[in-house]
């Protein structure tokens, strides 16, 4: 197969928890499970990720079956407890699956699928567990939500036992793998189609903001006297205190013109793009990762700095320019459907897998 196919074509195997892409190719997708994850929608599970399963439908890719494999690798070794307890307790009909599926990903040490490999972490952590540096031998493409600025901080911890030195940085091996690293976007999953041609909403609060702060970031916890300040200074704060479904939350953000968005346990957050659709420009700390479509500063979006002040400043700065922010707010809506739809999401990672390698 040459060049970047049309992803709607491809045959595609999917090792992991993750059902964007069976849901966005049904069809055209066998979806083997690990068990790390409850499954959102079980019917979208082809079947357990048992290594006879898995090396099954290895053999089947080899005999060209399929055109992509894509997997999603655990945050822990697959000899882990929490696996195997999890396992059982899950499926206590079939022990068997329960204490293997999580071998799923770990098998293509020993099996080459003869087609593009695309392993793809979404997790919070900045890191890649020791268990799964394989797969930047055997991946075409190593997608990574949160991909430090410095790439090579993935390896802290795991590869090497501190911040990779200038010794480590300079072997050729690992200079390879570094290069197999790319960005990929959270996906905002359920998403309103209408919102993408609604009308521009009347604004009716400066600053909306609702989300977890204790036991979450530290940013978080550092803007909340900031927003306390802008209150006393007149700006109205939207900032629910009690829960909103889903549909409440999009239409109670919609009627500000900025949703602070600051970093969760990860820097991206579902809130960038989900202020976004809703056509309200989001107001994010300084991202600490490197970003798949990131939102400009002053076209899609609002950027600041986290020390003291910081957040005050910059929302202060763009609530004096109202037609600018709702400029901002159409460019940024437009920018996340783009980009941030899981329809968008599952075509970037099967494109992934056929572009040339860096």
């Amino acid at each position: 197969m040459t060049g970047i196919p049309d992803p709607s074509s491809l045959r595609i195997l999917v090792i992991g928890d993750y059902a964007h892409i069976k849901t966005r190719y049904p069809e055209r997708t066998t979806l083997l499970r690990t068990g790390a994850r409850p499954p959102a929608d079980p019917g979208m599970i082809d079947g357990m990720a048992t290594p006879g399963r898995v090396m099954r439908a290895l053999r089947a890719a080899r005999e060209g079956q399929y055109d992509v494999v894509v997997v999603y690798p655990h945050r822990y070794s697959a000899w882990h407890p929490r696996y195997w307890f999890r396992g059982l307790l899950a499926t206590p009909l079939h022990p068997w699956a329960g204490l293997t599926r999580a071998f799923g990903v770990s098998l293509l040490r020993w099996r080459d699928p003869k087609v593009p490999v695309v392993a793809v972490d979404m997790g919070d952590a900045f890191g890649i567990p020791r268990s799964a540096i394989f797969l930047l031998d055997k991946a075409a493409v190593f997608l990574k939500r949160e991909l430090p600025v410095d790439n090579w901080q993935v390896f802290y911890g795991s590869a090497h036992p501190n911040l990779p030195a200038l010794r480590f940085r300079r072997k050729p091996r690992w200079q390879r793998r570094i290069r197999k690293l790319k960005p990929v976007v959270l996906p905002v999953l359920d998403v309103d189609p209408a919102l993408r041609t609604a009308p521009f909403p009347d604004k009716t609060h400066d600053i909306f903001f609702i989300g977890a702060v204790e036991g979450n970031s530290s940013v978080r916890a550092a803007g909340l006297p900031e927003l306390e300040r802008l209150k006393a200074l007149g700006y109205k704060i939207d900032q629910p205190t009690e829960r909103l479904d889903r549909r409440a939350y999009l239409e109670r953000m919609s009627h500000s013109w900025i949703a602070w968005s600051p970093e969760g346990l990860g820097w991206d957050c579902y809130r960038h793009y989900e202020a976004a659709m809703v056509q309200t420009v989001p107001l994010m700390n300084h991202p600490t990762i490197i970003r798949q479509a990131p939102m400009v500063e002053g076209v899609h979006g609002l950027y600041y700095d986290p020390e003291p002040g910081g957040l005050e400043r910059r929302a202060v700065a763009a609530l004096t320019d109202k037609e600018r922010l709702c400029a901002m707010a159409i460019a940024a809506r437009a920018h996340a459907f783009t980009h941030a739809t899981a329809a968008a999401h599952c075509d970037y990672i099967l494109r992934c897998a056929f572009e040339p390698a860096a």
